[in-house]
């Protein structure tokens, strides 16, 4: 199934940052063809090595 990238934020690590041997994460709003939504978390060096960004189509 194709979703399409509606929107991007990054996770908020509070004031100690990201964990030690962890990675920034973002979490992603997707909508399905039949306009179903849900949230999920990707990396964000997976979102910027695919170039994906809002408007972008990824496929499950």
């Amino acid at each position: 199934m194709e979703y399409k990238i509606i929107d991007i934020s990054e996770e908020d690590y509070g004031c100690e940052g990201i964990p030690e041997g962890s990675e920034l994460m973002c979490s992603v709003l997707l909508e399905s063809p039949d306009g179903a939504r849900k949230w999920v978390k990707m990396a964000d060096r997976y979102l910027r090595e695919n170039n994906i960004d809002i408007g972008s189509i990824i496929a499950d």
